[in-house]
Formats: C-alpha cells, sequence, structure tokens
C-alpha cells in the first residue's frame, strides 16, 4: 500500500495504565526502478529466506537500506534459526547485469558462503566464494558474542554477471566463545544486501498469499479401529531408539507391544505401564512403556480437515496428545519447528481442559501459538469428546466438540511472529507420555519424575492409565 501518513490507533489497553511505545518504525519505499547506471538494484525489493527466527528478523529487512555504522547495534537485519544450510535472496524484478555485491553482516556472520544468481528462481550459478586464507582467518576470529562485531564484505565478482535473483547461501555459521569451555555458534545475522549493476526493474513485488481452495471435502484417510489388531498399512508404531529419541524431559519409552498399543472393542488403545528398570530403550533405561503410533511414510498429507474422537486419562502430568507434525521434520537442513507443528489437542492430566497449539520458527515451545479451552458443552476429559483442525492455505481453525476454539491466520501470523510453515505435507500422531517440560511447568512436580507426581505413578502401576481412540478422520478437498 501507499500513503504518507501512518498511524496506530489504541483500541484496548494491556494494563490498566496508558500506552506505552519504545519505537514506532515504518518501513517500506518504492523499489529501484531500472537503471541504465551502477546503482543498487537491490533496494527495496523482495527478499526471501528459507528460514528466519520470527517476524522481527524476516528477510525484508535486508533491502530496506539500513544497518549500523558499528555494525554491532541490533538494527533491522535477516536472522536465520542455527542451522548452516541457509540462504537469502532478492528479486531484482529483471535480469541485470552485475559487478558487486555488498553484504553488511552482524557478529553472527558466515564463515564460507556461495554468492549465486538466477534467471528463474529455481536453477542457481555460484559467482563466488571467499577464498581458502579468507575462510580460514574468518573461522580463526574467535569471540565472546558481548565483544564480537560484524564485518563488511564487498564482493566485486572477476567480471560482470547475468540473472533477475541473488542469493547468499550459508555453508558455515562463524563460532563464538561463549565463554569456554565450548565454542557456541549461532545463525547468519544480515544487516543488509546490495547488489550493484545495471538493470532491474520497478514491477518487482511480493506473490500474493495463496487464496482458499475450492471443491467439497471428502474423505481421503479413515480408521475406526475395528479390525483385529491395528492396521500397519495406515499406521506406523514408534518405538524410542529406534524412529525417535527421548524428548521434553519425559519419563517413558514407547514400545511396540499390544501391552501399549492394541485395538480392542472397537478402539485403539494406548496404554501406560510401569516397572521399575525394566525397559532398555535407546541407551536409557526406563521404569515406564507407553504408546506412540502416526501415520508418516503411510499416509503424509497437505490441508484438511483432521479429527479425532477420544477419552482421555485424567491425572497430573498424563500427556495424551493428537497432532500434526511436519513430514521433514528429519531433515537436518530443516527440523524441529521450522518443519512445524499443530497441536490439535493436548491434555496434561487435568480433567476440565485442553489446549491447542502452532509450532514454527520464532513461535516454538512456550512460545508457541496457542490457547486453553474447556469443553464448550461440559464434561470431562475422560469422557468422549471429538477434537479437529481445518487446515487451509490460509488459516488454521480448531475445534473442540464442533466448537471454534481458536483460529490462526495466515496473514496474522506472518505479520506478528514469524514464517507460516504449514504449505507442505504433515502426518497425523497419537501418543501418550508421562510427565516433562509441560506438565511440569503446570503440576510443579520434580518427583519422584519430572511433571509426574507418586499419585499418578501409583495410577499407573495400578493398571488402567490409557488414551482411547474411537476413529480419526482426514478430509480434503477435491
Amino acid at each position: 500500500m501507499t500513503g504518507r501518513y501512518v498511524r496506530l490507533r489504541g483500541l484496548e489497553r494491556a494494563t490498566p495504565y496508558g500506552y506505552s511505545l519504545y519505537s514506532f518504525k515504518v518501513y517500506g519505499g518504492e523499489p529501484a526502478p531500472a537503471s541504465t547506471t551502477r546503482t543498487n538494484l537491490a533496494l527495496n525489493h523482495p527478499a526471501y529466506s528459507n528460514y528466519y527466527q520470527h517476524n522481527g528478523n524476516s528477510p525484508a529487512y535486508v533491502t530496506d537500506g539500513g544497518w549500523p555504522a558499528n555494525l554491532k547495534d541490533d538494527a533491522s537485519r535477516w536472522s536465520s534459526d542455527w542451522n548452516a544450510d541457509r540462504w537469502v535472496s532478492v528479486d531484482l524484478g529483471a535480469t541485470s547485469t552485475i559487478s558487486t555485491v555488498d553484504l553488511y553482516w552482524e557478529s553472527a556472520y558466515a564463515v564460507d558462503y556461495l554468492l549465486q544468481v538466477s534467471d528463474d528462481n529455481s536453477t542457481w550459478r555460484t559467482v563466488y566464494e571467499p577464498s581458502a586464507a579468507d575462510i580460514a582467518a574468518r573461522r580463526a576470529n574467535v569471540q565472546a558474542p558481548a565483544d564480537a562485531t560484524g564485518r563488511h564484505d564487498t564482493v566485486t565478482l572477476p567480471q560482470p554477471v547475468t540473472g533477475r535473483y541473488v542469493r547468499m547461501l550459508g555453508k558455515e555459521r562463524r563460532s563464538f566463545y561463549n565463554p569456554a569451555p565450548y565454542t557456541a555458534q549461532f545463525g547468519y545475522s544480515l544487516y543488509e544486501f546490495q547488489v550493484w549493476g545495471t538493470g532491474g526493474s520497478a514491477a518487482a513485488a511480493y506473490p500474493a498469499l495463496p487464496g482458499d481452495q475450492s471443491g467439497t471435502y471428502q474423505t481421503t484417510f479413515f480408521d475406526d479401529f475395528t479390525s483385529a489388531a491395528l492396521d500397519r498399512s495406515k499406521w506406523r508404531v514408534v518405538r524410542t531408539g529406534t524412529e525417535m529419541g527421548s524428548v521434553n524431559g519425559e519419563s517413558q519409552a514407547y514400545v511396540d507391544s499390544t501391552n501399549n498399543v492394541r485395538t480392542q472393542n472397537g478402539e485403539l488403545i494406548l496404554a501406560a505401564k510401569y516397572c521399575k528398570g525394566c525397559t532398555q530403550a535407546g541407551g536409557g533405561t526406563y521404569d515406564f512403556t507407553s504408546g506412540r503410533i502416526d501415520t508418516h511414510t503411510h499416509y503424509d498429507f497437505t490441508y484438511g480437515r483432521v479429527s479425532a474422537r477420544m477419552k482421555l486419562p485424567v491425572g497430573d502430568g498424563f500427556w495424551p496428545a493428537f497432532w500434526l507434525l511436519g513430514s521433514n521434520v528429519d531433515d537436518p537442513s530443516v527440523s524441529w519447528p521450522a518443519s512445524g507443528e499443530t497441536d490439535i489437542m493436548e491434555n496434561i492430566g487435568y480433567p476440565t481442559w485442553t489446549s491447542t497449539a502452532l509450532h514454527g520458527p520464532g513461535y516454538s515451545a512456550d512460545g508457541n501459538i496457542g490457547a486453553r479451552q474447556t469443553y464448550p458443552n461440559g464434561g470431562t476429559a475422560d469422557q468422549w469428546h471429538t477434537y479437529a483442525v481445518e487446515w487451509t492455505p490460509t488459516a488454521m481453525r480448531f475445534y473442540v466438540d464442533d466448537s471454534l476454539v481458536q483460529e490462526t491466520t495466515r496473514n496474522k501470523l506472518e505479520s506478528t511472529r514469524g514464517a507460516w510453515v504449514f504449505d507442505h505435507n504433515q502426518y497425523v500422531i497419537l501418543n501418550l507420555a508421562l510427565g516433562g517440560a509441560y506438565p511440569a511447568g503446570w503440576n510443579q512436580a520434580t518427583t519422584p519424575y519430572w511433571g509426574l507426581p507418586q499419585s499418578s505413578v501409583d495410577k499407573v502401576a495400578g493398571g488402567g492409565v490409557q488414551a482411547e481412540v474411537d476413529w480419526v478422520r482426514v478430509e480434503q478437498k477435491r
């Protein structure tokens, strides 16, 4: 949009006091036009990255024309997550002739990186990489984060190159003495990305967000668990130490046993069992076993309405969940939370409420985008209820017993928190965990297990602690 004046108008205060705002910055500007003389073709042009930490460090900031003189202050910048294989790119709008690139780095600069150009934003040609001596010098510059500063790289290409898109592809992150005895690495952090040359176009613009899908919902996955055993053409039984490691400080090992995962009377049963020191898994010893299944490698999908009818165990630290996880979570260049996670239902043993949440880069773990909800029509968690999410290209809408309990739109998420990472395949997960970070944050139990008090241990030992699932359904528009 265009305009001369921008204002923030308060509608509701967060406290009984007045509004208090440290800074009000407005970023934008007209894209630089096609140039017949050498100029910064990237200024105010669209910028992209594969991952970034949160909305305050989005790639849009690398073409806004600003950077601090000391290359240290927390000014507008792009910041990746903590992985080496990360890139930031600029769309010049049209084929350009490029001679020089300037990179204004914050202290978390790349030790090794590639500068690449492309005509189609798909096939990339490498036009520059630092020399071995330069890489060695950058690698040797290890400082505590508080003492470290950034650097300004001016890259003059051996000869001009042509292309519409230019990107910096990181290969190795800088190390910090943080302090002894170990070395820490953060993501890449870049204040400004300048591309000098001729050409370009003022027509460069961010593409429009996708619209909602047409068609009507049709069932594409369904299981009512009426078969004599779990249908392994639909479900994978997940095991601690094989398909996954121990997570979240939970106390159970997931095992493939009918004691923990079975069908019974037309229901899926995920049962918790206790036996002191009886289970070896993934190099650890566990006093509890439980069940976890998912559809990964059998049914992964993008967009749809996902629902299940469930009955949950009640007791401090019992942690059943019905959720979706990005299918690329095991790719080390992606990992969690950049894979995306959609928590349709989590319960940590309280009878009157459950929770929903979205996790992604910049909004994960305790900083997730979530909500707590009581049962709209009354009842408790140990009764039958239906939990669902409608996942579209533009929003996530969560339901309990057909009542909307959380709605998060893509527009709002990307404008306030970070990247929308829910436009690729996810898969369905059902599990029953015991203790761990989320329950402990509420019940404050530290003994005999984190998040799992003795009263709940006694319940597991006595038998009958289980999550029951009547059916699971996925519907997609066709």
